[in-house]
């Protein structure tokens, strides 16, 4: 009788984690697929998408659900679009989409930094060529900035089937990075922070180890966010596209 009460116990808390988890990632497709209003932003907005090496089917799918985000089709005025990246690139996608081209030297760090730089928008929205990106998921991460105390937003990655068993603890993960694939930041507090430690790109390339790249775009980054103004992180989910071994930015 223990064993088999206890065996029942055991079956009733997975069961409501589970359903607890069902219910949190149902909720979180449905507000980052919304068609709300969108709130307009508090400042210019531009959106920089590094890319080395990329199929065209990645760049069509991910600079497309960028351009139709439905703060952007509302606020056309507020947003401007930086492809960074010229190698292994089929340069007519972001041309077609409106996006101003840059060529960067060697590194992920780089890319990024070169962007922010030449960026004009007052909020640099930091974003990947292989995600797709759902119509409310940038209306869902600017709106925090009304709040004069933020300073940079971040979102999640969709697991796809694995939600139901990691969609309550995986915020937990995200709360302490931030996202490369889908965040937002002041560009005055990149610089205040002291942007990207671009010698990064260098030990990288020399030992091929992700976990040094992870540590200052995503970790170290967030840590120094956090000295100037608050990180919120937003439930707003991308999709992460995947796609062939050996491309993209980190093997490049």
């Amino acid at each position: 009788m223990f064993l088999r009460s206890r065996l029942l116990a055991l079956g009733l808390a997975v069961g409501a984690y589970l359903t607890t988890n069902t219910v949190i990632s149902l909720e979180s497709l449905r507000r980052v697929n919304s068609y709300e209003e969108p709130v307009k932003p508090p400042r210019t907005v531009s959106i920089v998408v590094p890319a080395w090496h990329e199929p065209d089917e990645l760049l069509e799918v991910s600079l497309s659900s960028l351009r139709s985000q439905t703060v952007v089709r509302r606020y056309p005025e507020l947003f401007s679009f930086v492809f960074v990246g010229c190698e292994g690139v089929n340069l007519s996608i972001p041309l077609k989409y409106g996006f101003r081209i840059l060529c960067s030297p060697r590194g992920k760090l780089r890319a990024r930094h070169l962007g922010i730089c030449n960026a004009e928008g007052d909020i640099i929205v930091a974003v990947d060529a292989d995600t797709y990106y759902p119509p409310n998921w940038l209306n869902l991460i600017l709106k925090p900035f009304h709040d004069l105390s933020v300073v940079a937003t971040t979102s999640t990655t969709w697991q796809g089937p694995l939600e139901v068993l990691v969609a309550l603890p995986k915020f937990t993960v995200y709360s302490n990075k931030m996202s490369g694939r889908g965040s937002a930041f002041y560009k005055w507090a990149y610089f205040a922070v002291g942007g990207f430690d671009l010698s990064v790109d260098d030990k990288y390339l020399e030992t091929r180890d992700t976990n040094i790249l992870v540590e200052e775009e995503e970790v170290g980054f967030k840590r120094r966010l956090e000295k100037v103004g608050k990180v919120v992180l937003v439930d707003a989910p991308v999709i992460h596209l995947g796609g062939k071994p050996g491309r993209g930015l980190r093997s490049w």
